[in-house]
């Protein structure tokens, strides 16, 4: 008991110091831990159906349709440029309009050829896209 006999205020004061910063800096390590953010989970890790709700929140299914919708019309775009290419250069204009479902007649009148001319490209026209 001799180690209390000689315990007085300034000790006590220094101990009670020391033991306050000790909890002080306990406390700033923990406010630390909880103020940095948290990694997100892996997606491999992460449930399936969640994934799917992200999926639709950040837009990729709209995005996605509107590509469909641009690859479909390059497609068209595409199969017009390949039938022009295998006919004659002077007919070019008249399949590509023959394959837009214009008329015969509209078509002789609009490219310079016979009407006969024109009822057969767009009966080639028509064979190509049944």
């Amino acid at each position: 008991m001799e180690f209390f006999e000689n315990f007085g205020l300034h000790e006590m004061v220094i101990g009670t110091a020391v033991l306050l910063g000790v909890y002080s800096g306990i406390v700033i390590i923990r406010l630390a831990r909880l103020s940095r953010p948290r990694q997100a989970e892996p997606v491999w890790k992460r449930d399936p159906a969640e994934f799917g709700q992200q999926v639709v929140k950040s837009g990729i299914e709209a995005e996605l349709a509107e590509l469909r919708g641009e690859v479909a019309a390059l497609k068209e775009k595409v199969s017009l440029l390949e039938a022009a290419r295998n006919v004659s250069p002077q007919y070019g204009e008249a399949v590509a309009l023959a394959q837009k479902g214009m008329a015969a007649t509209q078509v002789a009148e609009r490219c310079g050829i016979s009407v006969a001319e024109a009822e057969m490209v767009c009966a080639l026209s028509r064979a190509r896209q049944e």
